[in-house]
Order: C-alpha cells, then structure tokens, then sequence
C-alpha cells in the first residue's frame, strides 16, 4: 500500500515537470527597446525674422511588453516630446523666436502630445517676434493717410509699416498695412465768378443803331453823318482813308478789378450790310446757304484791318490792349470770295462769339463810313427801287430783352430804316 503511494506521488511529480517544461520558462522575456523616435516629425517651415525651433527629443523607448511584444517606438515630434512611444503632434517652426519648453506653435498654439504615435500637424509660421509660447502681439496698426494738401498738393503721408510685436505661442504677428497717401486736391475753380453787370453793364443789352441823319437818301442809302445832327459830311476829302468820311464811337467801360483779364461771351442778333476785311480770322470762311433769309448770318472776324472802299464797318476796339489778343473785332464780315461781300443789301446776322478785355478798360463800337452814305434796311434783292422789303429778326431769348422803344421792322421817325443789332452779354468769365 505505501510502495503504491509513493509511486503514484513520484508519477505525478514527473508527469507535471515534464508538461511544464513545454510551456517555456515562467521567467518574461524583457522585450525589445522601442526605437527611439527614429522617424522625425516634419518641421516646420522657417517663420522670417524668427530662430528654427529645434525638432523634438526622440520618443522614448516603448514600455515592456510583458509577454515578448515589441514596443512600438514613437516617433519623433517635431517641437514636442512624444512619451511613452506616443509621436507628438509637431508644430511648424514658428519664426520670429526660439521656442520654449520644446512646444511648438501651430499658428500660434502649443502642438499636444497625442498617444498612438499619430503624425502631429505642423503649427502656422509666426511672423514678426520671439515665439516665446504666449499670444501674439499685434503689429502696428495702418498709418491713416494724410489730408488732401490745397492746390493740388499731396500732403498726406503712407501710414508707417506696423512692426511686429513679440510673438507668444507661435501666433503670427502682422505687419501694419501701408497707410494711403493723402488725396490729390485739385486746383482752384477756373476764374473768378462775375456777371456781365459787374463787367460790361451797358454793354449788355446795348442796341446799336447806325442812325440815319436827316437829309435826302441816295437811292437805297441814307446820310450817315457825325454827329448825327450834322448836315455835312465831315473829312470828305481826306487822304488818309481810316479818317475820311463820318466816324462814330461809343464807349462802354469795364468795371471789375483793373487790370484783370475778363473774357466777355455774347451774342448779337441783327440786319447789317457786308463789309470785306483782310489780314484777321473770320469765324467763317462760307456762306449758309440760307445768306438772305431769316436764318441768321456769322459776320464775326478777328483782327485785321478793313478793305478801303465807299462801304460802312462795324468794329469793336479794346483797350489797354490784352497780351495775346487782337484787340480790334469786325461784326460783318462776309468772305471776300463769296459774291456777297460788299452787295448792296443788308442780311440777318445772328452768332456768338467772345473776346478779353482788361477791367478798369474801354470798349469802343465804331462805325466807319467813308462816303457817309450808309445802307438801309430794305432787305434783298439790291436792285429794288425803293426800301419796300425791310427785314424782321427774331430776337426771342434774347435777355435783356430790347428797349421797349424799339419795334420792327425799325423805322426812324424820318422814315429811313438804319442797320442796327442788339447785344446780349452771357456770360464773363476771368480769367
């Protein structure tokens, strides 16, 4: 009975050694060290002004794994320390600055350590100030520009450049925007404002009337002398043509300040007869196709000096004299080409035009007649017998509007119908 015992207990002994020992030794094997972050997070991209922050410390080597599995090894963060075998979320490198504690700023935000060896995502490049893992401080603001200089003159200076505040945390610190320079002011309004009341009082509104003188008519003309009440004609015979015959003047004054330039814009509507002129500017160098009706012709010309012949002139002489100007203006003109230069008949005129003059000077209206016949009024053609076809003119718009003496068509108290033509002032302008 005990020979049996003992042989059972011994069997029993052998049997669980030996089964044991298939099993391996109860002893854990140390497992194998973690690579120590040999995979090396991105860095970041080099922020300007700032120092590279320095990639993160390799990961520690992975805990052992009871049981003989290898610890992973983390890898590397890129401005972080990833423990236990756990890869850190790498910030960019944050310019401006060295980073503190190894972190670093993902635009500004300290990168986290994540567990499970997860890539960390690269941090924003801070710009502009040390990247010390506080909040970014912010860059100068945008230099307003300055104000609009007078006369055209910029006066407004750019806004300096903001510059940029210490970076903390890696956040990137803006530069000032560049401030507008000021607005370019234009220069003075052109001239001075004035009215022709101001200027040319009595020029405005003028009717001037080449009145015939008492006496008997030679065909279709009257006597035009000077003075009016004259019963002669003064200087018949003189050599000098620019003094033979009747010269009649009248003088408006400028008013305004003496010595400035003043540019008087008008428009004169009438009946005149033609005169050619020569050595100026005429304002047109053809006839409307309508030269004796109502339409209106432009007898304007510019400079120059009259053709002598038995024909009357109508002219405007300024004084002082302008710089640059002609200073002496006819009003009925015609081409010397056309046929109709110098015919006798009147034709409508209606036109503007515009000439300068000094304030504190004179505007003399002067009509010439050599013969001291002048035409009448007796419309076309000129081989009528008598003054039958007196012409009308409309003068609607014309402000001021004529005297109430005047009526058409316009018959002296003698009978004679005289040239005439009224002026309406528009505008002055300075200079």
């Amino acid at each position: 009975m005990n020979r049996v015992a003992l042989f059972g207990v011994v069997c029993s002994v052998f049997l669980l050694t030996a089964n044991c020992s298939q099993q391996g030794p109860a002893a854990t094997t140390p497992g194998s060290g973690g690579s120590g972050g040999t995979t090396t997070g991105a860095g970041g991209a080099t922020g300007s002004g700032g120092m590279t922050s320095s990639g993160g410390a390799g990961g520690s080597g992975g805990s052992q794994n009871s049981g003989g599995s290898q610890g992973s090894g983390g890898t590397t963060s890129s401005g972080g320390a990833s423990s236990g075998g756990t890869t850190g979320s790498g910030g960019v490198t944050g310019s401006g600055g060295a980073n503190t504690g190894g972190t670093t700023a993902k635009a500004g935000t300290t990168g986290t350590t994540t567990t499970g060896g997860v890539t960390g995502s690269g941090g924003a490049t801070g710009s502009g100030g040390a990247n010390t893992g506080g909040t970014t401080a912010k860059a100068g603001t945008t230099g307003s520009g300055g104000a609009t200089g007078s006369g055209g003159q910029t006066q407004g200076t750019g806004g300096a450049t903001g510059s940029g505040g210490a970076n903390t945390g890696g956040t990137t610190a803006k530069g000032g925007t560049t401030g507008t320079g000021g607005t370019t002011n234009s220069g003075g309004s052109s001239g001075t404002s004035v009215t022709p009341a101001d200027i040319v009082p009595t020029l405005d509104g003028y009717m001037w009337i080449g009145t015939c003188s008492n006496g008997s008519n030679s065909g279709l003309d009257c006597p035009l002398y000077e003075p009016v009440s004259a019963t002669t004609c003064p200087n018949a015979n003189a050599t000098d043509w620019n003094q033979r015959g009747a010269i009649r003047n009248v003088t408006h004054t400028v008013g305004g300040t003496s010595g400035t330039k003043y540019t008087i814009n008008f428009e004169v509507r009438g009946v005149l007869g033609t005169k050619c002129y020569q050595g100026g500017t005429p304002a047109s160098t053809t006839l409307i196709s309508d030269v004796e009706g109502s339409t209106g012709n432009n007898g304007w010309y510019v400079g120059g000096t009259p053709i002598e012949s038995l024909w009357n002139t109508y002219e405007i002489h300024v004084s002082p004299a302008v710089t640059g100007a002609a200073n002496v203006y006819y009003l009925n003109a015609f081409p010397n080409n056309s046929g109709y230069c110098e015919k006798h008949e009147t034709f409508v005129m209606k036109y503007t035009a515009s000439f300068p003059v000094l304030g504190g000077g004179t505007i003399t209206l002067t009509i010439h007649d050599s013969n001291c016949l002048g035409q009448q009024n007796c419309g076309a053609p000129d081989s009528q017998p008598t003054c039958a076809s007196p012409r009308s003119v409309d003068l609607t718009g014309m402000s001021p509007a004529p005297p109430s003496t005047f009526s058409q068509p316009y018959v002296q108290s003698n009978g004679f119908h005289p040239q005439w033509v009224f002026f309406d002032v528009k505008t002055v302008t300075s200079p």
